[in-house]
């Protein structure tokens, strides 16, 4: 692919397992293919099977991207930055309670 010969292993998309989740991706997507394939020239029947494999699919790859959403939430630079608002917030409401009750004025 986009690696050179001095470093086989390195992937340009920036994160590990990406050789084995393409592959797997495309040996996936090859199969479901020739499945519907199958059902539209010879067993019509099998085209739900085709979409319920794809739906259950879609469903794992929705929860992983899910999974992969909150992991990346949970990241050190995440946790940083949330506790740097909360400390903003904080700093806010004590100036808001020294001014008096919610800051109304009148």
């Amino acid at each position: 692919m986009h690696s050179s010969p001095t470093t086989p292993d390195e992937q340009p998309s920036g994160y590990p397992g990406r050789n084995q989740l393409d592959d797997a991706n495309r040996q996936f997507r090859r199969a479901l293919a020739r499945l519907a394939k199958e059902g539209r020239r010879h067993d019509p029947a099998l085209l739900a099977e085709v979409q319920r494999i794809a739906l259950a699919a879609a469903d794992t790859l929705n929860r992983l991207a899910k999974d992969t959403t909150e992991a990346e939430g949970n990241s050190t630079r995440h946790r940083t930055a949330l506790a740097r608002e909360q400390q903003n917030l904080d700093r806010l409401m004590r100036k808001a309670a020294r001014r008096g009750s919610g800051g109304a004025r009148g």
